[in-house]
Order: C-alpha cells, then structure tokens, then sequence
C-alpha cells in the first residue's frame, strides 16, 4: 500500500512539474510543441512561451515590428509563421539563437527592405516566404548563410530584377518565385534570365513571370526572350555599371579639388614665411661730424677784403 501512494505521489508531482513548464500565454491554444496565436488581434508576440515549442504560429495579427531577439528563448523552434500582419521593419538580431528552424513565412506585411544580416543566424532554414510584401531591392548578402534554402518565395513585390549573388549563395536552392514583380527586361537583366533558362525547372509559376517594362515587353513572358536579345549589351555598361564609375568620377572631382586648393594653400603659405625671412631688421650708424667740418659742405662763399 505503501509503494502504491509512492507512485501516485512521484506521477502527480511529475504532471505537476509538466504544467509549470508548459507555459501557454493565455490569449493563445497550445498544444504539445505547438503555440497557436493565429488571428487574436496580437500587437506584440508573446512572451514567456515554453523553450521547448517547436511552432508559433502568428499569423493574422496586427504585429508591426520584430524587435531584437524576438525568439531567443525558444532555441528548439522549428516553424514560425507570421504571414498576413503589418510587419514593416525586422531588427537585424530578431531571429538570434532560432539555428534549428526550418520554415519562416513573412508573407503578406509590408517590408521593403531586409537588413542584410536578418536571416544570418538561420543556418538550418530551407523553406522562406517573402511574397506579397512591397521589396524593391534585396541587399547582395542577405541570404548568404542559407546552404540548405531549397525553396524562396519573391512573389507580387517591387522587384526590377534580382542579384545574381543572391542566387550563387544558394546552392540547395530548387523552387524559386519571382511572378507578379515588375521585371525590366533590359540588358540589366540578361544574366538573370540565362540563369532562369538553365534552371527552368526550378522557377515556379514561369508562366506568369512577366516583364514589366520596357512597354513593348509588357507582359511578356520572360522565359520566352531568346537569348540573341541581349548579343547588344556586351557593348554597354549595366545600370549599377553607370552609376558606379558616375560616383567614382565624382569622388575623382572633388579629390582633385581639394587637392588643389591644399597645395595652393601650402604655395601661399611657403612664400608669406620666405617673404617674411627675408625682411629682417637693418640697423644704421650715426656718422660722427668733425667741428672743423660742421660747417656746411659745399661751395665756398667769396669773402670780400676792404
């Protein structure tokens, strides 16, 4: 009888101690890993959630911002859903310590840009959903640290036309989404698109990946331009082409200028100290006149003798 009160014992201080440590915001549901704050009208994420959850999902709330180290606490985090919020700014350590999650959804907010060391920490990370959002540019390095990317949505944003960097840093990548961005289909994009032609099989929604301008291109397919459309760009420099040697020929002008004006300034200043050397103080000495000579020098008067 003895042992048997003993197990009941050690059991109900076991569920009790579970309880403790499953803490469960109580706006939300959870279940075993899982915390399910969809649609509550959330302002802010939750805190003190269980270290052990697995997947968030917060999607359909009114969030605004990620600040600084957002989900630190939950290490063992696999699945982060914040699709269809108002997210407009991410901090750059907002997903520190989350090197175990796999599946990020930022779908449907409104970014416009990513700082280029958000995602840095997401060593593990192979599925990322950016579409619907409003990006017009993604910084070169922004998803370098992601080897096991294997599927990046980019759908209905800004973008003119996408780094090939960005591509060259994802070697797992094999399901890309680029429709419903307004691509200009100029030289500038001519690498993109061979790189789309040897990886067709990777584009997802082809069919509707469509240029945007120039206006004779409008809604035209992209996968569709032949390759001898660009045999002309070899003999003209791309737009980050122009603009860099227009900077470095602006850096060139005003380095000249101030150059000249430091050496005028040092001319200058040189011959006022040779000016200034040679003007010495000169000292002169009284000439001693004698008695017999102090009678003034020059044509004798005639004396007349009576």
């Amino acid at each position: 009888m003895k042992g048997f009160l003993e197990i009941i014992i050690f059991m109900a201080l076991v569920a009790l101690g579970s309880l403790l440590t499953s803490r469960c915001p109580d706006i939300c549901s959870c279940s075993p890993g899982v915390v399910d704050c969809r649609g509550r009208g959330l302002y802010f994420i939750p805190e003190d959630l269980n270290e052990d959850t697995q997947t968030i999902l917060l999607a359909y709330n009114k969030l605004t911002v990620l600040k600084m180290l957002s989900f630190h606490k939950n290490p063992n985090l696999n699945r982060l859903e914040l699709q269809n919020n108002l997210i407009s700014n991410i901090d750059s350590q907002a997903f520190k310590n989350l090197q175990n999650l796999s599946y990020l959804d930022l779908s449907s907010n409104q970014l416009a840009t990513i700082k280029q060391e958000v995602f840095k920490p997401l060593l593990s990370l192979n599925t990322l959903n950016l579409g619907n959002n409003q990006i017009s540019w993604l910084p070169r390095n922004v998803l370098e640290n992601l080897v096991n990317l294997h599927t990046l949505y980019l759908h209905n944003n800004a973008l003119t036309g996408l780094r090939m960097d960005i591509l060259y840093n994802l070697p797992a990548l094999n399901q890309l989404r680029l429709d419903g961005n307004p691509l200009v289909c100029t030289c500038q994009i001519q690498y993109l698109l061979f790189w789309m032609l040897e990886n067709a099989e990777k584009i997802y929604e082809k069919e509707w990946t469509l240029c945007g301008v120039p206006k004779y291109l409008s809604q035209y397919p992209i996968l569709e331009i032949e390759r001898d459309s660009f045999d002309h760009c070899q003999h003209f420099f791309t737009l980050y082409e122009y603009l860099y040697f227009l900077l470095i020929g602006i850096a060139l002008f005003m380095s000249s200028i101030v150059l000249c004006l430091a050496t005028g300034a040092l001319i200058v200043s040189y011959e006022r100290f040779i000016l200034k050397t040679q003007r010495k103080p000169r000292t002169y000495r009284r000439k001693t006149v004698r008695k017999r000579e102090s009678v003034t020098n020059g044509q004798h008067i005639p004396v007349c003798r009576i």
